[in-house]
């Protein structure tokens, strides 16, 4: 009798999406797996930033991830973008205002990508060994796509694999200028009529207006990382014995919001104050998403406010002070966990829930 061998068994290869991370110099893209785990990461610079320099900036670290050695045979099943700008989702147009790098109005993002791969003559889908032959006419070269806002990539991050893991209903607070913010309500992102929903840094929280609030808005005008550095110039006074008080008087242009918090949290009554009063308007703010959305977490984040990490339980405390009480009970409010990765994970998880 003839001996049988055994079938070799093989595990099959999860399927990935593509995930990319538009930044001010460069496109930073990641194969991103169904669990989130990235399996390799690219990035390639924008050496102008031109409409037309960018969408080739992200077509090309598409196709260096499509390549990448990582990927071997797994199927890629969506790309997902992030960028840091306002995202007309039925017209697939970017907008940026307020950017360094980026002057874009309505400029078709969506379709010039999509347009820049189909010229690349490479189906994506596949990997080169499993590739069917372009001579097939397929319907695309490319997996499904769509751009979204840092704002919206972030909050679906953090629900998925971050500080809110789980939850279905959060809203990301970044405290970058302009302040903003992702909303996620029932698994689902809150884009607004326009695309304009989380435009939290024009909250309305002072009873007086004044002419700074019209370009960013009164959150961001009073609670980011300049109005905490000017705060400390407008409170100090030549009679305070603070240490900081005498940095200000000494050498005002070495101040960082830095040297302000940790002289805060060595415990110096004019810091305190000054980050004290900021917090305020962070927690108040807070106090309002959580009667309005009645959230499961609200997760601060932004280079800013992970400084404030320390004071977390002020802002918490502000908030609760002001929110409905049951749904303050019913909401955590927490640090962001991911950091840089957010938006390169966010967009995955976007890219996963399209094509689900």
């Amino acid at each position: 009798m003839a001996e049988i061998t055994p079938r070799r068994q093989t595990t099959p290869r999860t399927p990935t999406v593509i995930a990319l991370d538009l930044q001010s110099e460069q496109a930073v893209g990641a194969l991103v797996n169904e669990t989130g785990r990235i399996l390799v990461t690219r990035a390639v610079p924008i050496q102008k930033t031109t409409v037309r320099a960018t969408v080739a900036a992200i077509s090309q670290s598409i196709l260096d991830l499509a390549h990448a050695p990582e990927r071997k045979l797994v199927a890629i099943k969506g790309i997902g973008i992030s960028v840091p700008g306002n995202v007309d989702q039925r017209a697939g147009r970017v907008s940026f205002t307020h950017h360094d790098s980026f002057n874009w109005e309505r400029v078709p993002l969506g379709s010039m990508i999509e347009k820049a791969l189909e010229t690349s003559g490479v189906d994506i889908r596949f990997s080169a060994t499993a590739s069917p032959v372009r001579e097939a006419k397929m319907e695309s070269a490319h997996p499904p796509f769509a751009v979204y806002a840092n704002r919206d990539t972030q909050v679906a991050a953090e629900a998925w694999c971050g500080a809110a893991a789980g939850k279905s209903n959060v809203v990301m607070l970044s405290l970058d200028a302009p302040i903003s913010a992702g909303i996620l309500v029932n698994h689902k992102i809150l884009h607004g009529t326009g695309d304009h929903a989380g435009a939290l840094g024009f909250f309305a929280l002072s009873e007086s207006y004044k002419t700074e609030y019209a370009t960013k808005g009164a959150l961001t005008f009073e609670a980011s990382e300049a109005a905490l550095l000017r705060r400390t110039l407008e409170h100090w006074t030549a009679d305070s014995d603070s240490l900081l008080s005498q940095v200000t008087l000494t050498d005002p242009g070495q101040l960082t919001a830095t040297m302000i918090l940790r002289a805060a949290r060595s415990g110096d009554p004019f810091a305190l104050r000054v980050v004290e009063e900021t917090c305020g308007w962070i927690g108040r703010a807070i106090a309002n998403l959580i009667s309005l959305l009645n959230p499961e977490a609200v997760v601060i984040g932004g280079t800013f406010g992970l400084k404030l990490k320390p004071f977390l339980s002020t802002i918490r405390r502000e908030a609760k002070q002001w929110a409905n009480p049951i749904a303050a009970r019913q909401c955590q409010i927490v640090t962001a966990k991911l950091g840089e990765q957010s938006r390169l994970l966010g967009a995955a998880r976007l890219a996963w829930m399209k094509v689900k």
